[in-house]
């Protein structure tokens, strides 16, 4: 199997050929918006995090914001920053040269000026564009894909149908050589010791139990249960019972394949197969440990209910710029009513026209349309933006 994507120098592929405007803090996060507006292909990266965390917080989100930058799907980056904020301009400029990618970095600090860094900005914004506009994309072995999985708004319908035919795609990836990452710890609770039998070593297998008990231990500390939030009030809607009901149709999304390892929120993997990440089951926070993680291209498998009626995604920053995601649902009342708002129907299995593998060949191929620039996903498509969200853990100070 085979896609067509843009070869880069450091010997990653992408599937879509962007500018990042990267904010060092979320102080000057309109700086990126005004340097993106009117150039293609360019896209502002601002987020949540400024000088109010501390520790491990602190270095997660530099290397976040490195690996983010670092995606195969990003040609160059444009860093901006104040010059006085704690995540150092500066160490994002050396850890994203590292990449082997352009990159060219403004400060307030050092221009002295806003209009200057504007004006600076986009000089360097257009330059890459124009560098951008000579590559031409090459036919590569799906070996070269990172897939990110994800579901949201689940019902019954997700753990008998779209979770494993995303299962089905993720076995089929890991077998081309390829490489999948499973995130959302919450969502795993009940089901842990299931995940951490398929780890490729004991040592993965107790650091995946590692996430999980740090995660119920970190809700405990709150003094509530997980059950007050864990099915939600539309899990709930839509069928389900227990968040050990919902984890055991969650994890069937990420295949059967061994797993090669466990990272943490944000971190890429050393080579090909199938990864669990430590993550948030939050939309906002997990699109961006994927994206940094090296994923192109995610899968996002719907429930029905409400969350099926949202243009983009739920709790989601809308249109998150580098990394494509396919709205799929096995829902029959979701598809009917909602065509506008997902990319393949899966209700045919659902009905049993179809089986769990010939649907899973269907979306494999939607994914290598998609991979290959061929099409658009309706996620790709919108126009409305917020700020990227970045896992924190300890308070803001």
């Amino acid at each position: 199997m085979k896609f067509n994507g843009y070869q880069r120098e450091n010997g990653s592929v992408g599937i879509r050929n962007k500018v990042a405007v990267l904010a060092s803090t979320g102080c000057i996060n309109e700086l990126p918006h005004l340097i993106c507006q009117g150039l293609p292909r360019a896209v502002p990266l601002g987020h949540n995090l400024s000088c109010s965390h501390l520790g491990e917080d602190l270095e997660r989100s530099i290397w976040t914001l490195s690996n983010l930058s670092g995606n195969p799907n990003v040609y160059g980056v444009v860093i901006v920053g104040m010059g006085c904020e704690q995540i150092s301009a500066e160490k994002l400029y050396e850890n994203i040269v590292a990449f082997k990618k352009p990159v060219e970095l403004f400060t307030l600090k050092s221009e002295g000026d806003w209009d200057t860094v504007v004006f600076k900005g986009r000089g360097a914004v257009q330059r890459m564009i124009d560098d951008t506009s000579r590559l031409e994309r090459e036919l590569v072995n799906i070996s070269e894909l990172n897939l990110g999985l994800k579901c949201g708004g689940s019902d019954t319908t997700s753990g008998l149908v779209s979770n494993p035919v995303a299962g089905f795609v993720a076995d089929k990836i890991v077998a081309n050589g390829g490489t999948t990452i499973f995130t959302e710890t919450p969502e795993i609770l009940g089901a842990e010791h299931i995940l951490a039998r398929r780890a490729m070593t004991k040592e993965i297998g107790d650091t995946i139990l590692t996430f999980a008990e740090t995660t119920e231990n970190r809700i405990k500390e709150m003094g509530v249960d997980l059950r007050g939030s864990e099915p939600t009030p539309a899990n709930i809607q839509g069928g389900l019972s227990t968040i050990e009901e919902k984890s055991l149709g969650a994890i069937i999304k990420a295949g059967s394949s061994e797993f090669k390892g466990a990272l943490k929120y944000g971190q890429r993997p050393e080579s090909g197969g199938s990864f669990f990440m430590d993550g948030p089951a939050r939309t906002a926070e997990l699109m961006v440990g994927l994206s940094a993680g090296g994923c192109q291209i995610m899968l996002f498998s719907m429930g029905g209910g409400l969350p099926a009626l949202l243009p983009m995604l739920p709790a989601s920053p809308a249109r998150f710029p580098i990394m494509p995601v396919i709205k799929m649902s096995g829902n029959i009342d979701s598809w009917r009513d909602r065509t506008h708002h997902l990319d393949v129907y899966l209700g045919d299995v659902t009905e049993g026209k179809e089986t769990v593998q010939q649907a899973g060949e269907r979306l494999l191929n939607e994914i290598i349309e998609v991979a290959s620039g061929n099409k658009q996903t309706l996620f790709e498509k919108g126009t409305y933006k917020e700020p990227m969200h970045i896992q924190i853990d300890g308070p803001s100070l």
